[in-house]
């Protein structure tokens, strides 16, 4: 039997709201098990960091909010992402005995997504394997592919995802380049002045060469082609976990001690 999960295509937050939420539904798979799929939006642009980033050393944090740039931490590793261009979803699944492997999970991710590219006429592959030189790159996910991350034709990284996991749930949040940010972001993304000549090089997205694909169109085909074994149907978050997602918001996520400490 096929199980039934939450499609939440919800609307524009702010970054420390947009965190909170995926915890909240993290949390509240202790008590009430339900796999999630997520898609959200941001109100102005923001940079989110993997756990184990020190923001303060990846960019100059004064410069980002005089730009009106959003710095968060994440609960999930890998690196930097530049949020208010891309379509941002977050997958969560409640622990269970015959669960799905983080591995295997990254993979039917990477296959559903292609798949959903493909449909809509955007040439896609899944990245095979870390090179050799992967750890030498900036950790910047716009362009350091992991296996199982989407690729354009010229192999260049469309999507990536990143997981955190506790006893109650798995996390996995991820990201698909929909735009290219406007220099002026992206020069903000490292101090290191050749990590941005890198990203201004590098950068792709799906509507490039004459490609327009919608928000809306976007999330259809990935409804359509997600490959889990579960049943996503509309629904809406719970009084509990709005509830919970406001208490993260103030004690953990728009606090300089999460962020920055």
């Amino acid at each position: 039997m096929e199980t039934i999960g939450r499609l939440l295509n919800m609307e524009k937050n702010n970054a420390a709201t947009n965190m909170a939420i995926d915890e909240a539904i993290l949390l509240a798979q202790k008590e009430q098990p339900n796999p999630t799929l997520r898609f959200y939006d941001w109100t102005q642009p923001a940079f989110s960091f993997g756990y184990f980033q020190d923001i303060a050393t990846e960019v100059d944090i004064n410069a980002c909010r005089a730009d009106g740039i959003e710095l968060v931490k994440r609960m999930t590793g890998g690196g930097t992402v530049v949020h208010g261009w891309e379509l941002t979803y977050t997958l969560i699944l409640p622990r269970s005995a015959g669960e799905i492997s983080v591995a295997n999970a990254y993979q039917r991710i990477g296959q559903s997504l292609t798949q959903a590219f493909q449909k809509l006429g955007i040439p896609a592959q899944c990245y095979a394997s870390c090179t050799d030189t992967a750890e030498t790159n900036p950790n910047i996910c716009l362009t350091n592919p992991a296996e199982h991350d989407v690729m354009s034709d010229n192999n260049r990284k469309l999507a990536g995802v990143s997981v955190r996991r506790n006893r109650h749930g798995i996390m996995f949040q991820g990201y698909i380049a929909l735009d290219i940010p406007p220099p002026e972001i992206l020069a903000r993304v490292s101090k290191d002045p050749d990590t941005q000549q890198m990203l201004h090089e590098k950068s792709t997205a799906i509507n490039t060469d004459g490609r327009s694909i919608t928000r809306k169109a976007l999330i259809q085909a990935i409804s359509e082609t997600f490959d889990l074994g579960i049943a996503f149907k509309s629904k809406k978050m719970s009084s509990t976990e709005r509830k919970q997602a406001e208490t993260l918001v103030k004690t953990k996520y728009a606090t300089a001690a999460w962020n920055l400490g």
